[in-house]
């Protein structure tokens, strides 16, 4: 959770700054997530069968490689702005400064949860990622109010739509590892 939470902070920086070099080392760490979601996953099976926690903690890697899956849609998506020249509205930029706040936020509470296991942090966390699903719905809806009103060029509107849709995907994947986090 830590690592993902480190490829957003990259991919915000890249998002903010046009730094290709933050997107590569948020690739970087995406490679390491999925490596070790590899090893840990069947570290689990391994012992998945001798106790309870250990069955209910084999999707959580899973679920986290899921995540970084989802980072490196939104990095796609800053590259494909970067490469294009692609404006985004100035509310489209605060939707997503929102975006990577809130997923910042719910990725550390996710692995505070996953060290500490405390059942009001779990909460925390399936709060932050419901709250973070919300808000993509939210931003769709209004993007589309500024693509009807020509607020929103239609050749930026896939790429951000894209990006929206990746931080949906990341906010279930993180509630989903919360819900199996708290099983243990």
């Amino acid at each position: 959770m830590h690592k993902a939470q480190e490829m957003v902070d990259l991919a915000e920086d890249g998002f903010m700054k046009g730094r290709l070099s933050s997107l590569n080392q948020a690739h970087e760490l995406a490679i390491e997530i999925h490596t070790k979601d590899d090893v840990l996953v069947a570290a689990l099976a391994n012992i998945a069968s001798g106790t309870r926690e250990a069955k209910y903690l084999l999707s959580v890697p899973s679920h986290i490689e899921s995540i970084a899956s989802s980072i490196i849609r939104i990095i796609e998506g800053i590259r494909t702005r970067i490469k294009e020249g692609l404006l985004f509205s100035d509310r489209a930029m605060l939707e997503l400064q929102r975006l990577f706040t809130t997923a910042k936020h719910a990725l550390k509470k996710a692995g505070e949860a996953a060290v500490t296991g405390a059942k009001t942090t779990i909460q925390d966390v399936l709060g932050e990622s419901d709250a973070l699903g919300r808000m993509t719905n939210e931003f769709a809806t209004a993007h589309e109010e500024r693509l009807v009103t020509g607020e929103c060029p239609p050749k930026s509107s896939s790429t951000y739509l894209s990006m929206l849709y990746a931080f949906e995907e990341m906010s279930a994947h993180i509630k989903h590892a919360a819900i199996k986090l708290s099983c243990k």
